[in-house]
């Protein structure tokens, strides 16, 4: 096992290099060198931070209940981006965010439906549902007081940003809401969202030595990514009928690979209106459950039945029971200007469309668990 595991660790580098090459051959600008320069100064004469007032201590209670309620399970989170995106569209990320969190959720479920647990073992499981489910509330639990007091902001008229430090969001972000807030500038405080939270989860879960240990060095999720289990998927309504767009992560392991994961989604979403309105007719149309039924039922079943032509793909709630966490973890992984390098621009897929690519994966997965039966 662990020849094979060294084996697949050597030859997928570069493979990656190459993927990586192809996939982002063209770029869309988003931050020019004057904006980065703005961004240094706030961060070279940060304000003193003063003691808050009565109100402010009120409203940060009321955000963290909030946060707090909405990150129970990862189904009230991705409802709760869309809500929040269906109220404030001109926050990209809110909507990008559901997005990645519905396949976080269909990959949680994967692990109790019809083909996984015929390829990994019963052992391996638990922890790849702990790995995904604490990615996730870790995430929500980062990103959503931010999104709370943007509106917060909006209904007082002014900025409240400074109130930041009080959720332990990182120094990173603060200069973003702020030139947001007076620009509106979607695209660079998307950038910035995006980076933050992959470099938050990088930390507290990616460099675990738990999920190190039980997971990323594990045989099965190396299976995982080999398969197609790491795809991405947009669905998106197109001539009545869901059509997939998305995009496959190869290296989770790394951060700089997820971050232009997620700028390459932001991408595809809205820099293409087609793909954007029918994401914008799936959403509203479709409730997000966990099962992948919800985007294909003439291929997978919440309901486990012996149908040859359906797969079983459970609702998140009938699959995991809620998970309580711990967020006592308050560093700021923010200590480099380096980073500066991934706001100013944005990778172009060309070739979005990656319908034909899961069939085929589903095929390739069919396959390998009939071997295992």
């Amino acid at each position: 096992m662990d020849s094979f595991h060294n084996w697949i660790a050597k030859i997928s580098h570069p493979f990656q290099s190459l993927y990586r090459h192809l996939l982002y051959r063209e770029s869309i600008p988003i931050a020019s060198s004057s904006i980065c320069e703005y961004l240094c100064r706030q961060w070279e004469k940060p304000e003193k931070s003063q003691p808050f007032t009565d109100e402010e201590k009120r409203l940060i209670s009321w955000i963290r209940q909030q946060t707090k309620h909405h990150n129970r399970n990862n189904v009230t989170r991705t409802q709760a981006y869309l809500s929040f995106f269906t109220r404030f569209p001109e926050i990209h990320w809110a909507l990008v965010a559901h997005l990645v969190s519905r396949n976080g959720g269909w990959n949680m479920t994967d692990l109790k439906g019809g083909l996984i647990p015929s390829i990994i073992g019963h052992e391996q499981i638990q922890p790849l549902f702990l790995f995904l489910e604490r990615a996730n509330a870790l995430i929500f639990h980062d990103a959503y007081p931010q999104l709370l007091l943007y509106e917060a902001s909006r209904q007082h008229n002014k900025a409240l940003f400074h109130l930041l430090p009080a959720f332990s969001v990182s120094s990173f972000m603060r200069p973003f809401w702020e030139y947001f807030y007076q620009t509106k500038d979607s695209p660079l405080l998307t950038v910035a969202l995006i980076i933050n939270e992959q470099q938050y989860i990088q930390q507290r879960v990616v460099d675990h030595p738990f999920y190190q240990r039980h997971v990323l060095d594990s045989f099965p999720f190396l299976i995982q990514q080999w398969l197609g289990l790491n795809d991405l998927l947009i669905p998106y309504v197109h001539n009545e009928r869901i059509h997939l767009a998305g995009i496959t992560a190869r290296d989770f392991a790394d951060v700089y690979h997820r971050i232009q994961i997620g700028k390459a989604l932001y991408g595809m979403l809205f820099y293409r209106k087609r793909i954007l309105r029918g994401v914008g007719r799936f959403v509203s149309q479709t409730k997000h459950t966990g099962s992948r039924a919800d985007f294909w039922p003439h291929i997978f079943s919440a309901i486990n039945h012996t149908k040859a032509a359906h797969i079983y793909s459970p609702h998140l709630q009938e699959a995991w029971a809620d998970v309580t966490h711990r967020f006592s973890d308050r560093r700021d992984w923010f200590h480099d200007l380096a980073i500066l390098q991934e706001i100013k621009q944005l990778p172009f897929v060309k070739a979005p469309e990656i319908t034909s690519h899961y069939k085929q994966n589903l095929k390739k997965l069919l396959a390998a668990a009939k071997l295992t039966n």
